[in-house]
């Protein structure tokens, strides 16, 4: 059995879905558990809170109808995600885990998640991903390709993750002086096309890593001065992709490329913030909605595609316990006249409700959206 886990290093890329996904465990259990590591807390706070969640699934395994030698199985996954959900409160990039464990088979996955999660763990013969898949459309891929005249680096950005994919060089002849002319001349081409050969072969890299792993946006760095050839090497796929261009050596640090790389994401979610507020003032009369009320109707009736959230906004709310409206204010609800009950943080409940709707959420500060209450919504009709 599997005696402690490990936080996965690197991208959730495509093939660790697929694995995940063909895992089975015929005649076993194996163990998915969601964790919310609740960053608006203080640290204690929030370990107080995974342990009350951990101890709800410990009492629902225990009370499966398993042979013995399953759930001991299941309670050891169990005793390794507490330990490890702990010991993660209150790291910085790191808002919610999602654990697959099957320890009787030496076999754990567990993922750093930046968006909140709804605590929940099952427990089948192979792992249950759906929820995880909600996760990750909420966030795009990037990719930074680094070069210069003769060496190549490729990373995947994703989650707040890095990862280095590939690293090359391409043998570049060094400058020598002639005194003929004419050699001079042969040899300063020659030195030119093995410089433009370099720039093809990272863009056919570049290339075979979208068609392998897609992502939504390129970075592209080096000597500012060479940038523009390489671009005009790339694929079209790749050049429409473009975010941004950095004058960066290509053996820069992985650490300062993430830092650098999160700054841009930063750039690119901003951009896409405003473009859904410009949607929502748009068409507001058919499918716009400002401040609380009207959103939490629209995610009541499961019409939102994209949802703006002023970030570290907290207000207690209800939810109605038949249907599940969101209110600010107690009382029946306005929908079905059922009873409310109490929620720590609205905000967060809408977010959560809008990664299950499948649509898009966006935190954005802005004086616009603070001046609606914080929150709005763009509907799908």
């Amino acid at each position: 059995m599997a005696s402690k886990l490990r936080l996965h290093e690197g991208t959730v890329r495509a093939s660790l879905v697929a694995e995940l996904e063909a895992f089975r465990a015929p005649g076993q259990r194996v163990s998915s558990y969601y964790v919310d590591l609740d960053a608006t807390q203080d640290t204690e706070a929030a370990k107080l809170a995974v342990k009350n969640s951990l101890a709800t699934q410990r009492e629902r395994l225990d009370q499966l109808d398993v042979p013995h030698f399953v759930r001991q199985s299941l309670r050891h996954d169990w005793e390794l995600i507490q330990e490890l959900a702990l010991g993660t409160v209150g790291r910085r990039d790191t808002r919610a885990l999602a654990c697959f464990v099957a320890s009787a088979g030496g076999y754990a996955r567990v993922l750093r998640l930046p968006w909140p999660v709804r605590d929940r763990a099952f427990f089948e013969d192979r792992f249950v991903l759906w929820p995880l898949h909600q996760q990750l459309d909420q966030a795009d891929r990037y990719a930074v390709c680094l070069t210069d005249k003769d060496d190549a680096r490729l990373f995947l950005v994703y989650l707040e993750q890095i990862e280095e994919v590939s690293a090359f060089r391409d043998k570049l002849p060094g400058r020598v002086r002639f005194p003929d002319p004419i050699k001079e001349w042969h040899y300063t081409n020659k030195h030119v096309d093995y410089f433009h050969r370099h720039f093809e072969h990272v863009a056919e890299a570049a290339l075979r890593l979208f068609q392998r792993e897609p992502f939504e946006h390129l970075i592209i760095g080096g000597l500012s001065e060479h940038l523009p050839e390489f671009e005009g090497q790339l694929h079209r796929y790749l050049r429409d992709r473009v975010v941004a261009r950095w004058d960066m050596d290509v053996h820069t640090p992985t650490p300062q490329v993430l830092e650098r790389a999160l700054q841009e994401e930063q750039n690119v979610l901003k951009r896409q913030a405003q473009g859904i507020w410009k949607s929502i003032l748009d068409s507001r009369a058919q499918r716009g909605t400002l401040g609380p009320e009207e959103s939490f109707a629209a995610l009541w009736q499961r019409r939102v595609q994209a949802l703006l959230i002023e970030p570290a906004v907290s207000y207690a709310g209800f939810r109605c316990g038949a249907c599940g409206r969101l209110h600010l204010s107690g009382g029946p609800c306005v929908e079905c006249g059922g009873k409310m009950a109490e929620v720590a943080d609205i905000y967060d409940e809408a977010v959560h409700d809008a990664i299950e709707q499948c649509a898009q959420v966006r935190y954005w500060k802005d004086q616009a959206l603070n001046d609606v209450d914080s929150i709005a919504a763009l509907k799908r009709f």
